[in-house]
């Protein structure tokens, strides 16, 4: 079978489908997904494992349409040669080879260094983790975060929970960034790709997202309901408006799933450019009750604080 056509019915598709309807099948068969997982943990791995697939063939597909791109802006290019446009772009191929040989000797000479020197790194860095404790709380912030540099430098952030939270220690941070959804840049577009792709491979305990990323995602089940909790320990530390609500896929009646904690001075310690932060918990995580003490605690110092 044509292996385009297969990726195409592995997502439900014709060979005829738009790009944006490639797009909205992904986007409803992740959320298919994490509803069937949540319904049924038992197959929670089989049901992963099938998302894989068609995972891969969503990435198949756009990868061969970047390559029929690159064949059209070469056959545009040779075009003008007509019959002779093969013997033109093999020419010009030739050419260009010859003149880079030496260039492309040392490229691949740097490679091979660069490939050495990280597997040794690699290795050490395998070594350190070894001795490291374990992780006692992990945390995916969603939405329109940065470190004050833009850069991907997390430990700022993790030194500064470990020090709200002396008895843990080891926090794990994941900065997610999620475009405006109204934006039609072709990066805004790739960041938003990238973000779902993301979360079906990241499993944190803790989101931590702005309304943009919890209205795009908050009815995926992505977190977990926090009904019981506000019936009980956070009862008292919450207000109506800072209850998160949506309704998931196959629910009847809006739920609470996340919580606002921005206005807790524990946020405003952490070094991190924000301006919203709704708190949710990761369905089945293993370290859930460390998740619902980051909640508690914060929203605590925040009821303190007034």
């Amino acid at each position: 079978m044509d292996q385009m056509k297969e990726a195409f019915e592995k997502l439900g598709l014709p060979k005829t489908a738009t790009r944006e309807e490639l797009d909205d099948r992904y986007t409803l068969l992740m959320r298919q997904s994490r509803s069937e997982q949540r319904r049924d943990p038992d197959k929670a791995d089989e049901v992963e494992e099938r998302f894989t697939e068609v995972t891969r063939a969503y990435n198949y597909i756009l990868d061969e349409e970047k390559r029929n791109s690159l064949e059209e802006i070469s056959r545009k290019k040779y075009g003008k040669f007509k019959g002779m446009a093969g013997t033109a772009e093999k020419t010009e191929h030739f050419f260009r080879y010859y003149r880079y040989h030496v260039l492309g000797g040392l490229v691949i000479l740097g490679i091979i260094i660069y490939a050495i020197i990280s597997i040794f790194n690699h290795r050490a860095e395998q070594e350190r983790l070894a001795k490291l404790p374990p992780v006692d709380l992990s945390v995916m912030f969603l939405g329109s975060y940065m470190t004050p540099d833009g850069g991907q430098d997390y430990k700022p952030i993790e030194d500064a929970i470990l020090a709200q939270f002396p008895e843990w220690k080891r926090v794990q941070v994941n900065i997610t960034y999620v475009p405006p959804m109204d934006s039609g840049s072709p990066n805004d577009v790739a960041l938003l790709q990238k973000a779902m792709l993301m979360l079906t491979t990241e499993r944190p305990d803790l989101y931590i997202m702005d309304k943009t990323a919890f209205n795009w995602v908050g009815n995926q089940g992505i977190a977990r309901s926090l009904e019981p909790e506000l019936e009980g320990e956070l009862k008292s530390l919450v207000t109506p408006d800072m209850l998160v609500k949506t309704k998931l896929e196959e629910e009847t009646a809006e739920k609470v799933y996340a919580v606002d904690i921005m206005n807790s001075p524990l946020a405003e310690a952490l070094p991190l450019a924000k301006t919203e932060m709704i708190a949710g918990i990761r369905g089945g995580s293993e370290k859930e009750t460390n998740a619902l003490a980051f909640i508690k605690t914060y929203l605590e110092a925040a009821k303190t604080n007034q």
